[in-house]
């Protein structure tokens, strides 16, 4: 009989801790680099996702004072297909949440690839923003913001600007660059 009540408690400690681990990977709340996990994770990290020419792309939790470079290490490099006039590993995390590395070239098929010619949005004028994909507004909302504000750290800074969203960003990803 008191083997039977050990064995009750045993399963039934077992059973809840087994049950806290499934509500916690049910919840998003442990995920580490993409993967459940019942690690508890440090507050002053922010969860960071990076994508596209990325060996490891993901989510991982960074301090806001680390850069892109140490995210980029923490995905496990960049392609060797990363275009590096996109991006600037030495700009810091800061509040940001979200990466992209766009490819250098685009590809036409099973075997063919194309250098894209990409414009640099802390160049350009309307015109040529125009011909990457943004509508004549956006375009010179980006103009405006940029001679406002200063230059475009990162690809991603342009959802700051009024009337440009992720839908924009997400079609002119590959068609931009900072330098």
């Amino acid at each position: 009989m008191v083997k039977a009540i050990i064995i009750g408690i045993v399963i039934t400690i077992v059973g809840l801790f087994a049950l806290s681990v499934v509500d916690k990977v049910a919840s998003g709340d442990a995920l580490i680099n993409g993967q459940p996990t019942t690690e508890v994770v440090d507050e002053s990290k922010n969860k960071v996702s990076i994508s596209g020419e990325i060996n490891h792309p993901g989510s991982y939790y960074v301090s806001p004072d680390q850069t892109l470079a140490f995210l980029i290490d923490l995905a496990g490099d960049v392609t060797a297909d990363a275009d590096s006039s996109c991006y600037n590993p030495s700009i810091l995390i800061g509040t940001r949440t979200s990466f992209y590395i766009p490819p250098v070239a685009a590809s036409q098929g099973v075997c063919v690839d194309s250098e894209m010619a990409k414009t640099n949005i802390n160049t350009a004028d309307a015109n040529d923003l125009e011909k990457v994909g943004f509508n004549s507004s956006q375009a010179l909302n980006l103009v405006d913001y940029r001679e406002s504000n200063g230059l475009f750290e990162t690809i991603e800074d342009i959802v700051k600007v009024k009337g440009i969203g992720q839908a924009t960003f997400e079609k002119v990803k590959n068609k931009i660059s900072i330098s």
